[in-house]
């Protein structure tokens, strides 16, 4: 079982700021999205799986849908 992490406020509005340019309803890229947020912020160093949790987390909270198309 893992624990949630939380992130830090500055991921948290580094995530909400590109979020937030979305509608209620649209899916959100989860690679497009960490790429946004690094270059919004790129002294974030938490780790894409933060990064992907935390991105999860508040997508679903503004009632986006959320396309994993991070693995290739």
């Amino acid at each position: 079982m893992s624990k949630v992490q939380r992130v830090s406020p500055v991921v948290e509005q580094a995530i909400a700021a590109v979020l937030n340019r979305e509608d209620r309803g649209d899916t959100i890229s989860i690679t497009a999205t960490l790429n946004a947020a690094r270059q919004a912020a790129p002294y974030l160093v938490a780790s894409d799986e933060e990064l992907t949790e935390a991105i999860v987390e508040a997508a679903t909270a503004l009632g986006l849908s959320v396309a994993f198309d991070g693995r290739k």
